[in-house]
C-alpha cells in the first residue's frame, strides 16, 4: 500500500515524463515539418523551372539544330589552333593593342565537341581594350571570351589584359 506522498510523487513523476515527452516530441515534429516545407518549396521551384523548360523546348530544339548545322568541324588540330591564335592577335593589332604574350592552352574534348583555347596578354587604352573584347566575342562564329583579367599598367595610362579566347568545334570533318 502506498502512502499519499508516494502517490503524489508518482503523479508528479508521471506528469514530468508526460510533459518532457511532449516537449521533445513536439520539437521533433516541428523540425520534421520545417524540413518538409523546405523540401516542398524546392520541389515547387523545380516544377516551375520544368514548366519554363517545357514551354521553351521548341526554342531550344531549334537552337540545338542551328548549332549542329553551323558549328565548324575540327580539321587539323595544329592548323585550327594556329588560325585561332592568328585571329586573336590580328584583332588585337587592328585595335591598336600591344601583344605582350601569346600561347596555346589546353584542348578540351567533350560530348558536345572540342574547345580550343588561346591565352593572350595585351596592353593598351581602356577604349581599345573594350572594343577588342567586343570584337572577339562572336557567338555566331563560335568564338567566346572564356576568361579575362584586367589591371592598370604601372604608368596608370594604359591597361593590361590577360584573356583566354575559346573557339568551339564539332568533332570530325
Amino acid at each position: 500500500m502506498r502512502t499519499k506522498n508516494e502517490k503524489y510523487l508518482i503523479l508528479v513523476l508521471a506528469a514530468i515524463i508526460f510533459l518532457g515527452g511532449n516537449y521533445y516530441g513536439y520539437s521533433w515534429l516541428a523540425q520534421k515539418q520545417k524540413s518538409l516545407r523546405l523540401t516542398e518549396a524546392g520541389l515547387k521551384a523545380d516544377q516551375a523551372e520544368a514548366k519554363v523548360d517545357l514551354a521553351q523546348s521548341d526554342t531550344w530544339t531549334q537552337r540545338q539544330a542551328w548549332i549542329r548545322d553551323h558549328e565548324p568541324a575540327l580539321g587539323d588540330l595544329g592548323e585550327s589552333q594556329s588560325a585561332l591564335l592568328n585571329f586573336v592577335v590580328k584583332k588585337a593589332r587592328d585595335n591598336k593593342l600591344e601583344v605582350t604574350d601569346q600561347n596555346l592552352s589546353d584542348v578540351q574534348r567533350g560530348a558536345a565537341g572540342t574547345q580550343l583555347n588561346v591565352r593572350v596578354k595585351v596592353k593598351g587604352s581602356m577604349q581599345d581594350l573594350c572594343k577588342w573584347l567586343a570584337d572577339l566575342q562572336k557567338p555566331d562564329q563560335f568564338y567566346a571570351v572564356a576568361s579575362f583579367t584586367l589591371s592598370a599598367d604601372q604608368d596608370q595610362k594604359s591597361m593590361l589584359c590577360s584573356v583566354m579566347i575559346a573557339r568551339y568545334f564539332k568533332e570530325g570533318s
